[in-house]
């Protein structure tokens, strides 16, 4: 069976090579007519199965030679590429104007053009792109023409406007009779979105449905010359899936053995770490205390918990979840990441220089220290000192870094292969201590980062498992659930706040949240960096994209590989652990995620799924060690070399802190709370910022938004009002930071302006009309209908308010109210609802806050109640007017 797997496991690889060669081959600037129309993405998933397949299987073989054939697909690719550079430009150029008359235009091609295509000098932010020439058609019949993208699109043929179509996203069609031979077409593209994209196909009458082959626009070429590519491309995809068969790439060999590791060791990896490093994150190290991914909004706010916590848990370690954020709710810093244990030691460069130094000597410091566990956990099974090393660089520096630097949370990954390693130490030698030091390792990258806590949990777990089926006998067994106590007491003190938090707000992250951050399948495909990520941007729809996941070919290649080399225990946690971090990863897709989320209460706040492809990284990082050890040199060198120009994104895109605005200083040593204007607009620079003063901001930047700052949003819309200025009042806020260009804040009644800058003015809140939190009614019996609600009471009595339990609606400021004595006669009371009370009752309770509807005093039994009311159903409460605290 074993034997027979293997056969159809490599045969499956050298097919499916082959057809991928083909798809590729379509592709510009090849542009082949393949005899097999098959498209790369659905063929990439089978490939990876059957290479899996081959390389769990794989046995010993009698020595082929290869060579011969990986020559010839040399020559092979080769003259391909001359054949298409000899070929000389197809298709159209497409002229590109902007308002003001013609700009360029881009090289012959086909009708295919995405954002970066258009990459030339004084650029305007809306073009109108023109493509026109001839379109030859290769056979009479009924085609349908189609058209993808964003933007308005308009496509005339023969001097027939047969197909317009606009939107974001695009996708209009038109089936049309057309005559073989060659007609005059004309096509726009107007951009009405940034990003402009446009794709012109056609649906043949055999059925092929493809974008607009270049060699069926514009002037034709010889005949000879397609013929010639279209051979060139079939042969090379026949030698590469030979080439594939031969391989030995498969067969199962022996790692060298492995050696101690030295201090000597050690000290040169982190020298060569920090070197490569320093490339591959420039321009960063040219001013670390300064320059950073400042420009993103999660860059500032990582920045704003590292300062925050940094220089609040050595001092006062009682309040570190009360941040200055979100004012006046508690555990504020539950919202988000705590970062507890990078704070804690960079607290030091927090204090010398500033946040950005902290941030970025904590990123690059994780990243190397990352490196280094990974170089580890491969030196565990082998003495190949240069494979361990290229293992950890590409760990430490890989595509899946350079995409999400403003993710320091995601960064932190130091202890997600220390705990692998412990385990598999664990496994030798099955004591209480090393059990313990699993442990102590799944604590610490919990303080490190929650979400990369969740992740290296569900890792280790897949590892238990796997260990159980393995003979791990109960006493050993209870021995890790010792080591884990002991994480569960490390992590006790962290988790509190947040089940505190979540107890609270009454929230947590729903299915359609989490929805929205998980991967998708595209996702493994998409690539964020230099190398792949214009292809990503041309063949995959952005709509099906959440996140750029793909880690990269070489390092896929060789991960597989690996697979014939790793020892059996190494194998089957690299493949079961990437699985199932894979499934969750798609989220509420799948029926496995949607079990855990309904029935393990942490699941639920967990938002970032797609996070959880960092263990197929690992494991492919590690398994490329173990594919590279014991061979020869170049070979390590040379995988090295090409992980690290297929994650480079050089030079990295960031941005300068200089520090706190004027006005944050100024605020330092002033008394109660602040709210920085617009509310919701920047509030990541706010709290930036406000590591100056360090004083309550109503400001905020949640992972989640809590109904009460949902409604404070709602508040602030339109900046300072009364309502506005009565809900600071009550809340204890004091100073407000406005915008430069506003208007005087002295003008506006209820503040008078303290302080001016070139781009913001403070002004202080004066004394005046508080909000109050609206108390409880009388409940009465309520009728609900699409027209409205519907109040009777017992008798008839006087009334001077209607009271209701908060929903998400937007909020009516004057609601529609009638009365009336018998129910058949209604006449309307002028009637009012401040959304300054509803906002503090909701701060003051997120769950169950009120609502209030206040008028002149009545007597009536009967009242209805506006439809539009924000109001969950159940029973309205009345009463007499509320008596101030």
């Amino acid at each position: 069976m074993s034997r027979l797997a293997s056969f159809l496991g490599r045969l499956g690889v050298a097919v499916t090579l082959a057809l991928l060669a083909l798809a590729v081959a379509r592709w510009r600037p090849i542009a082949a007519a393949t005899p097999v129309e098959v498209r790369a993405l659905p063929l990439a998933l089978p490939a990876i199965g059957f290479a899996v397949t081959a390389a769990l299987t794989g046995r010993p073989r009698r020595p082929v030679r290869w060579r011969p054939v990986l020559a010839a697909l040399g020559l092979a690719v080769l003259a391909l590429a001359g054949a298409v550079a000899g070929r000389g430009p197809a298709g159209l150029p497409a002229e590109v104007s902007g308002a003001s008359g013609l700009i360029g235009a881009t090289e012959p091609g086909p009708i295919d053009v995405v954002g970066r295509d258009l990459r030339m000098p004084a650029m305007p932010r809306r073009v109108t792109l023109r493509w026109t020439g001839a379109l030859r058609l290769p056979e009479s019949g009924l085609y349908r023409l189609w058209v993808e993208g964003r933007g308005r699109a308009t496509v005339v043929v023969h001097g027939h406007t047969l197909l317009q179509g606009e939107g974001n996203p695009l996708a209009a069609e038109v089936a049309v009779a057309l005559a073989r031979g060659t007609v005059p077409i004309e096509v726009a593209l107007q951009q009405t979105a940034p990003g402009p994209r446009l794709r012109l196909g056609w649906t043949r009458p055999d059925g092929r449905r493809e974008a607009i082959p270049v060699r069926y626009l514009g002037p034709p070429l010889p005949a000879w010359r397609w013929w010639l590519t279209d051979t060139l491309a079939v042969v090379v995809a026949l030698l590469l899936g030979v080439l594939a068969w031969l391989l030995p790439w498969d067969r199962p060999q022996r790692v060298p053995l492995p050696r101690p590791v030295t201090a000597g060791e050690v000290a040169v990896s982190m020298v060569g770490h920090m070197l490569l490093l320093a490339v591959m994150s420039w321009p960063m190290v040219r001013d670390l205390a300064h320059t950073g991914p400042m420009d993103r909004p999660d860059g500032r706010v990582n920045a704003w918990i590292l300062g925050w916590v940094g220089s609040t848990v050595w001092t006062e370690p009682s309040r570190v979840f009360q941040a200055p954020a979100c004012h006046p709710l508690p555990d504020t810093l539950a919202f988000t990441e705590n970062l507890l244990l990078p704070a804690a030691l960079s607290a030091p460069l927090q204090r010398w220089s500033g946040p950005v130094l902290a941030y970025d000597a904590t990123l690059l410091g994780s990243l190397l220290l990352s490196g280094l566990a990974a170089q580890l956990l491969v030196r565990r099974v082998t003495g190949d000192r240069l494979a361990a090393f290229v293992a950890g660089a590409c760990f430490a520096a890989g595509p899946q870094r350079w995409i999400r630097l403003a993710h320091l949370h995601a960064q932190l990954t130091v202890f997600l292969p220390l705990a692998l390693l412990a385990f598999d130490r664990f496994w030798e030698r099955r004591s209480l201590r090393r059990a313990l030091v699993v442990g102590v390792m799944l604590g610490l990258q919990g303080l490190a980062s929650i979400y990369l806590g969740a992740i290296t949990a569900a890792a280790l777990a897949v590892a238990v498992a796997i260990a159980v089926f393995a003979g791990l006998r109960p006493r050993e067994l209870g021995r890790l659930v010792l080591g884990f106590l002991v994480a569960a007491a490390m992590l006790a003190p962290v988790l509190r706040p947040y089940l505190r938090m979540r107890a609270f707000e009454g929230q947590e992250f729903s299915l359609e949240t989490v929805a929205n951050t998980a991967a998708t399948l595209p996702s493994y495909a998409a690539a964020g960096t230099a190398a792949w990520g214009w292809l990503t941007e041309r063949l995959l729809d952005p709509a099906a994209l959440r996140d750029a996941l793909f880690p990269g070919l070489t390092l896929l290649v060789l991960g597989i590989a690996g697979l014939a080399r790793a020892p059996r225990r190494y194998r089957a946690v690299a493949i079961a652990a990437s699985v199932v971090a894979f499934v969750f990863s798609l989220g509420p897709e799948t029926a496995f995620y949607r079990f855990l989320y309904e029935h393990v209460v942490l699941i639920r706040g967990v938002r970032a799924l797609a996070r959880f492809s960092l263990v197929p990284v690992l494991s492919l990082c590690v398994l490329t060690g173990l594919a590279l050890a014991g061979r020869a040199r170049v070979l390590a060198w040379s995988a090295l070399a090409l992980v690290m120009v297929e994650s480079a994104n050089l030079p990295l895109r960031l941005q300068r802190y200089d520090g706190p605005s004027p006005a944050a200083r100024w605020l330092a040593g002033r008394p109660g709370a602040v709210l920085v204007l617009p509310l919701a607009e920047n509030d990541t620079k706010a709290l930036l910022d406000g590591l100056a003063h360090r004083r309550p901001l109503v400001n905020g930047s949640p992972a989640f938004v809590p109904r009460p700052f949902d409604r404070a949003m709602e508040l602030f819309a339109n900046g300072l009002g009364d309502e506005g200025l009565r809900f600071l009042r009550a809340v204890g806020v004091t100073d407000v930071v406005l915008d430069g260009s506003s208007p005087a804040a002295a003008l506006r009644p209820g503040v008078r302006e303290v302080a001016s800058f070139p781009d913001e003015r403070v002004a202080e809140v004066v004394p005046g009309d508080l909000a109050t939190v609206v108390g409880p009614g009388d409940p009465v019996a309520t009728r609900w209908t699409p027209a409205g609600v519907v109040v009777v009471l017992p008798q008839p009595r006087d009334l001077e308010r209607v009271v209701f339990e908060l929903s998400d609606g937007e909020w009516v400021t004057r609601p529609r109210l009638e009365v009336s004595d018998d129910g058949l006669s209604w006449h309307v009371v002028d009637a009012t609802a401040s959304l300054a009370d509803a906002t503090l009752s909701l701060y003051r309770n997120p769950t169950r806050g009120r609502g209030a509807i206040r008028f002149a005093p009545v007597t009536t039994r009967f009242l209805r109640l506006d439809a539009r009311l924000p109001a969950r159903p159940g029973a309205v409460e009345v009463g007499p007017a509320q008596a101030l605290p």
